[in-house]
């Protein structure tokens, strides 16, 4: 995802507050934020692929996450299965 250069406080302050939100969702697990200079990547892991469609599919989630929408300038998002997962 990439916001423009002057956004990116603003961007980061908003995803705390989305992340607070989401992280309280069922079936959330965690989420992460990450940067490097191409932008920035966000994370999040479900229980399930149905608890993150229900989510992906709420009013709620369109709502909360609108702040977002309006600061990033283009934006990718792909569903991967997790195979392995090593705490």
């Amino acid at each position: 995802m990439t916001v423009a250069a002057g956004d990116t406080a603003e961007f980061e302050r908003e995803w705390n507050l989305v992340a607070a939100w989401v992280r309280e969702q069922p079936g959330c697990l965690r989420q992460t934020l990450c940067r490097d200079e191409s932008g920035y990547v966000l994370t999040s892991d479900w229980e399930s692929e149905d608890a993150f469609s229900a989510f992906e599919r709420s009013n709620a989630q369109h709502s909360i996450t609108e702040p977002l929408r309006r600061l990033r300038r283009s934006a990718r998002m792909r569903t991967l299965k997790v195979i392995a997962h090593w705490e």
